[in-house]
């Protein structure tokens, strides 16, 4: 019996990794509060994002598409990686774009200390230049201890993940991949991509997909910041 039940947690937990039930959302905003999985709005919009970057291959591709398709997006920048490729960092900022805090290193922010995390935090937030307000914030991984959520907090940080995540580092299938936004894909979403992996050409194609699915559907692709201010305080 208990390996029976054993059995059925991993297939749920399964699933609910794999298929991401949008309702689930209401759980994960109850577990976390401090964490924006996405944002109540009337408006036809829905916030796109990339991690990892910058990527001097696949940025310019991405924002090539996004340019093509008259979309905005927030990057959520790797400090080691601006340092590396400050262009590519200009080249987000010029084009309209969001940039954000996506921690100094690419690992898990949970080996830190807490003083090393405000450490790292801080030093991706001079190599990005960031302004005082607006600051967005996505943990590596989407994993850090509430003690460091807190910190980034304290630093004027909103720590954002979303709400339609088809897994792109692991490479899946584009169909999977294209199902998994399209069917979150409603106002408010916070869409993840990345940018800065070692391979995201499923990703771009991905991208381009969802842009001609999102127009079909009357939306318009907004940065997180944008989308916040869109927000409204009547709960589902």
């Amino acid at each position: 019996m208990l390996i029976l039940i054993g059995i059925a947690c991993v297939a749920f937990g399964l699933f609910v990794f794999w298929i991401e039930p949008i309702r689930l959302v209401r759980v994960f905003e109850w577990l976390t509060p401090n964490v924006v999985y996405r944002v109540r709005t009337n408006r036809p919009l829905v916030a796109l994002s990339f991690d990892d970057g910058p990527h001097p291959v696949f940025t310019p591709q991405v924002l090539k598409i996004l340019q093509n398709h008259n979309a905005k997006a927030t990057f959520f920048l790797i400090g080691e990686r601006v340092l590396r490729y400050p262009e590519m960092v200009a080249q987000i900022k010029s084009a309209g774009h969001e940039l954000a805090n996506h921690y100094s290193k690419n690992g898990s922010t949970l080996g830190h200390s807490n003083a090393e995390f405000l450490s790292y935090l801080k030093k991706t937030e001079s190599a990005i230049g960031l302004a005082e307000t607006s600051k967005l914030f996505r943990p590596p991984g989407g994993v850090a201890r509430p003690s460091q959520l807190r910190l980034a907090k304290a630093q004027g940080y909103i720590c954002v993940l979303g709400t339609a995540y088809p897994h792109d580092p692991m490479h899946p299938p584009m169909w999977y991949m294209e199902w998994l936004i399209k069917k979150n894909l409603v106002p408010g979403t916070i869409v993840i991509l990345h940018d800065g992996i070692p391979d995201a050409s499923r990703s771009i194609e991905t991208l381009s997909q969802v842009l001609v699915e999102g127009r079909r559907r009357g939306l318009t692709f907004v940065s997180i910041t944008e989308l916040l201010r869109a927000s409204r305080t009547k709960t589902d």
